[in-house]
Formats: C-alpha cells, structure tokens, sequence
C-alpha cells in the first residue's frame, strides 16, 4: 500500500461498511451548501453511502457521467463540477463492471487543487494492480480482503 505510516490503515468487515462509516464522519464536518462528486461508473457501495449522508446534510451531488461508447468518464465533467464548495471526490480505481481504469492520479491532482479529499474504491482493483497511496495521492482507498 505505500503507506506513510501503519496507523493510516484500518480494516473492517467490507469496503461497503467502511464507506458508510467514513461517509457519516465525513458528513459531520460538512454544511449545507457543501459539494460532493460521484460517477456514474462507480458501483453503489461507493455512492449509496456518499448519497444518504449528502441528503441528510443538505449536501449537493454532482454525478459525474460516462461516454458511452467506451464506457469511460467524463473527465470535462470533473472539471465543470469542480469549484470551491467541492469538500469530496469519490471514485472507483477500476469499474467492477465494464472494467474501466479510471484516471485516478489525474482526478485526484484535479481534486486536490480545488482543496477536495479523494476517496477511492479500490475493490475491483486491488487483487490485480499494485497499491500505492502516495503515488495515487488519495485521501482514503478502500477494498474488501476477500476478494483476493
């Protein structure tokens, strides 16, 4: 994982029950008016959770979509939805899906700027890619060991 340091890595049950744990703390530091990104890409264990809290904070969600001829993101989309309210960018490292590996490092240099934390599931990508936080620059990275 490259991580800095061990207490940066946590386990629980699934990536699923870790989402919605880290949403609801995240959720209690953002404000009405706050923004948060999703994609359409993603599966629902990484939007569900981001979805809920965003209702029950008054959070705004801009969904990122995908071009369907190849089933990949948007990226323009990242860019137009981008701004200064945006506190979190949530996005799959790979489509569980149709596979697709998004353009995590770019989206997360594009969320960084913006001052936006980067979560990143990497359920459908960590039994097949390297893991490395740092190179990544995510924020949080999530998957389920029993998919290994």
């Amino acid at each position: 994982l490259n991580a800095e340091r061990k207490e940066e890595i946590i386990f629980g049950q699934n990536m699923t029950s870790l989402t919605f744990a880290l949403s609801r703390s995240i959720g209690r530091t953002l404000r009405e008016g706050d923004e948060i990104i999703l994609t359409r890409l993603d599966h629902d264990a990484n939007f569900s959770p981001w979805r809920l809290m965003a209702e029950e904070r008054g959070v705004r969600v801009h969904v990122v979509d995908i071009h369907p001829e190849d089933c990949t993101l948007v990226m323009e989309d990242f860019a137009r939805y981008l701004n200064a309210r945006t506190r979190l960018v949530a996005v799959g490292y790979v489509s569980n899906a149709v596979g697709t590996l998004n353009p995590v490092k770019q989206i997360a240099e594009m969320a960084h700027a913006a001052g936006a934390m980067v979560f990143v599931d990497a359920v459908a990508a960590a039994p097949h890619l390297p893991m490395d936080v740092r190179d990544l620059d995510a924020d949080f990275l999530a998957c389920s060991t029993y998919k290994f």
